[in-house]
């Protein structure tokens, strides 16, 4: 009885609806609008297409690398030129990152000299880079825990 009512409802409906979309295939397509462009002519492109290539160079480290020293250390070194804005010497940065030891899957930095973010993001930030390197590592620590003082006298 149900099947029925529905039937019938349907058969209403399908007349309206095949009318519907025949009129949607009939209209006009839609305008192109011009691009926006600031005073001086030059083309006004949003924010969200001036990340795309940072996007694609995070997603450049693919290659990962086997537990070494020396690998961490190239890590280290590519760290540096990946975060740029960390170790930015033209702006009087002359913070600086090595490795104090490893120690299993356990790295140990030390920081030296002055940084433009605090010095816990910047071992953060370094952690992660290296995590993502190395997948071997469990945790990224530093040497001596007086490296996180920000004050200007630790410098």
């Amino acid at each position: 009885m149900a099947f029925v009512a529905i039937h019938a409802r349907l058969a209403v409906l399908l007349p309206r609806l095949s009318a519907a979309a025949s009129s949607l295939r009939s209209a006009p397509p839609r305008t192109r609008l011009s691009p926006l462009r600031t005073s001086t002519g030059h083309i006004f492109r949003s924010p969200r297409c001036r990340r795309r290539p940072c996007r694609a160079r995070a997603a450049s480290i693919t290659a990962s690398l086997d537990l070494t020293e020396d690998n961490v250390r190239q890590a280290i070194v590519d760290a540096k030129a990946e975060l740029a804005q960390l170790f930015d010497t033209s702006v009087g940065i002359t913070g600086q990152v090595d490795l104090a030891e490893l120690d299993g899957p356990f790295v140990k930095l030390r920081l030296k000299g002055k940084f433009w973010h605090t010095r816990a993001t910047v071992v953060a930030r370094i952690g992660n880079y290296l995590k993502n390197r190395i997948p071997e590592i469990l945790e990224v620590e530093i040497e001596d825990e007086d490296q996180l003082d920000d004050s200007p006298a630790a410098y």
